[in-house]
């Protein structure tokens, strides 16, 4: 009889055991196969988990009917696998192309009905004690992570003393360096990942460990770096193909567990960064237009991308303008907006130094909100504005909806009017938060002082390039929205949801 030995250890730690060890395991099949005169083809070995190695079992499968096993042996039952369903259905598989299956130590045999009792029965214990394994292994780790004590891989930057983390005194200036490059000198995370490869610094797994743009991306939004300690934020689940699913969830975050390698304001700076970011796009950060990935159709609401059409200047170009990417790339958007790029430019631009300068001189009460969002009045003031103006956009949708739920029946006449009355009530209450006037604001040598500072950045960023230009504008430009005709709105970052409208000077380009 042809026979395939089976062999399984959880982790590699198991390997050493002389109990569970490979070597442990091969001398019992063997002997096993010799008492029996059976030819022992070959062992299989792996290191895997008992509740996730389904794909291992295909694998074993697909030998079985490649090399015309005729029998599997393993040392004990959960050996193969500790998951109920998994072993019913391998065993099922094994039996329609005719091999058999055998277990050493708990001498199983399948072909009558007190062996199959038994292995149902032990392949239940084996089931029952996974599941209380992990229940108890997950269990800890968040128990040590609500006590604050070290869990999971090792930051880049620390090393472990106790239980907890402290500052490794080679990596932990790397991370500070890494740090400033990012939200000072505004490099991205490539250019980074090559400085730090170009000056030999091991990266995270030592001297064979090099920095890629993952591997910075990632070290920039870990908040161990500010002494906190995170557990919980992805969930693993395996199907029963055997294949892996990570879930992202809300973490629970355990705040000064260890020292901290950066302070919350610089962490607060470069997580505000990268968050600007991911708004932009990937493309976006290479542009040689000043307010790429910023620009948005305002007929369909796509992204405008910057296209060169019209005449030629004299350098034999055309002229770039910005176009809409829905009319440019598929033809769906009816008015085809175009907007040269130098007339967007010195529109928004111009706006902004209107702007700043009105502030200084004589604010609106808007204005006052817009650039002193961290004040608490205002920042009240602005908030309930913004959930008014939500709330009072979708009540017209939602009378319509009471309306047809009365006349499909649903609703009676008696429901119908209590509904509509607490609505129009609603609408009311909006518009009156909307139309209130705006609070006194405590001290107004604030906004004078935040904007005469912004004032100088704004000379600065029109006078460099840019790409050192474009992460100060993207930190005070939210979005820019241009209409069919001759204007834009402009959304600045601060305003929430508030616009200012420009006037384009130029006239809109002809369609093509």
């Amino acid at each position: 009889m042809r026979v395939l030995g089976v062999v399984r250890v959880s982790t590699k730690e198991q390997a050493t055991d002389a109990h569970y060890s490979f070597a442990a395991q091969r001398t019992r099949i063997r002997a096993y196969c010799h008492d029996r005169h059976w030819d022992l083809v070959d062992i299989v070995e792996y290191v895997q988990s008992g509740g996730s190695n389904r794909r291992e079992l295909r694998e074993i499968l697909a030998r079985v009917q490649r090399d015309q096993i005729q029998c599997i042996v393993v040392n004990e039952l959960d050996r193969l696998t500790r998951d109920m369903v998994s072993t019913m259905l391998f065993l099922e598989e094994l039996q329609r192309v005719g091999c058999r299956f055998a277990s050493v130590s708990d001498d199983l045999d399948l072909t009558t009905p007190d062996g199959e009792l038994k292995m149902m029965m032990l392949a239940m214990f084996a089931h029952y004690f996974r599941r209380q394994l992990s229940r108890k292994v997950k269990g800890g780790q968040a128990e040590r992570a609500k006590q604050g004590k070290r869990h999971g891989e090792r930051p880049f930057g620390y090393r472990p003393h106790g239980d907890s983390w402290v500052p490794d005194p080679q990596e932990a200036p790397v991370v500070q360096q890494i740090f400033q490059w990012y939200l000072q000198d505004r490099l991205g995370f490539r250019a980074i990942a090559q400085r730090l490869n170009a000056a030999g610094i091991p990266g995270q797994r030592g001297r064979t460990g090099t920095w890629d743009v993952r591997t910075v991306e990632r070290l920039l939004r870990r908040e161990a770096y500010v002494g906190d300690t995170i557990y919980g934020r992805w969930i693993q689940e395996t199907d029963r193909e055997g294949h892996t699913h990570v879930h992202r969830q809300t973490p629970q975050i355990i705040r000064d567990t260890h020292p901290a390698i950066i302070d919350r304001a610089t962490w607060n700076q470069v997580q505000e960064r990268l968050r600007i970011r991911q708004s932009m796009g990937r493309r976006t950060h290479d542009s040689p237009y000043l307010f790429s990935g910023l620009v948005r159709c305002g007929a369909c609401g796509a992204s405008m991308v910057v296209v060169r059409t019209g005449r030629r200047q004299p350098d034999g170009r055309r002229a770039p303008v910005y176009c809409c990417r829905a009319y440019h790339t598929k033809g769906q958007c009816s008015t085809a907006t175009k907007i040269p790029v130098a007339d967007l430019d010195a529109a928004v631009l111009g706006a902004l130094r209107e702007e700043f300068r009105q502030v200084q001189t004589a604010p609106t009460p808007e204005q006052v909100a817009r650039w002193l969002g961290d004040d608490p009045v205002m920042a009240q003031a602005q908030a309930a504005r913004h959930r008014a103006a939500q709330r009072l956009a979708a009540i017209p949708a939602m009378l319509a909806r009471a309306e047809e739920m009365a006349l499909a029946g649903a609703y009676t006449i008696d429901e119908y009017k209590q509904a509509k009355a607490r609505l129009l009530a609603e609408q009311a209450e909006c518009e009156a938060v909307l139309h209130a006037p705006w609070p006194q604001l405590d001290d107004p040598q604030r906004l004078a002082a935040r904007v005469a500072a912004l004032i100088p950045q704004l000379e600065a960023a029109l006078t460099a390039d840019v790409a050192t230009a474009r992460p100060w504008i993207q930190s005070v430009v939210e979005r820019i929205v241009c209409h069919p005709g001759r204007h834009i709105t402009v959304t600045w970052r601060s305003a929430g949801e508030e616009v200012c409208p420009v006037a384009v000077g130029a006239a809109q380009c002809p369609s093509e």
